[in-house]
């Protein structure tokens, strides 16, 4: 193994981790917004996601991190129904 592959192999990981940070800080943004949509409405809980006009790209990785969130959900349903479709059209001896 190269020290180009290494160095890239390294750099593949390291994106990956920040991505799925990114996925757990969303997560942890939409139980915040959720458990405050029980106090204080859902409007005002879930507006507090998007950044205000004119917000630097640190506003924007809030919104970001949701839809990771989100797509990382969609992904995870679909394999699941995948998986589970191809079991039932396979049905195992």
């Amino acid at each position: 193994m190269g020290a180009r592959s290494v160095v890239l192999q390294a750099l593949e990981r390291t994106a990956v981790l920040l991505v799925w940070a990114l996925v757990g800080w969303g997560a942890l943004l939409v139980a915040s917004a959720l458990a405050n949509g029980f106090t204080e409405g859902g409007g005002s809980a879930f507006s507090r996601l998007l950044p205000v006009r004119g917000a630097s790209i640190w506003g924007w990785l809030g919104p970001l991190s949701v839809a990771l969130v989100i797509l990382a959900a969609l992904a995870f349903a679909a394999l699941a129904l995948a998986r589970r479709w191809q079991g039932e059209t396979n049905p195992e001896p």
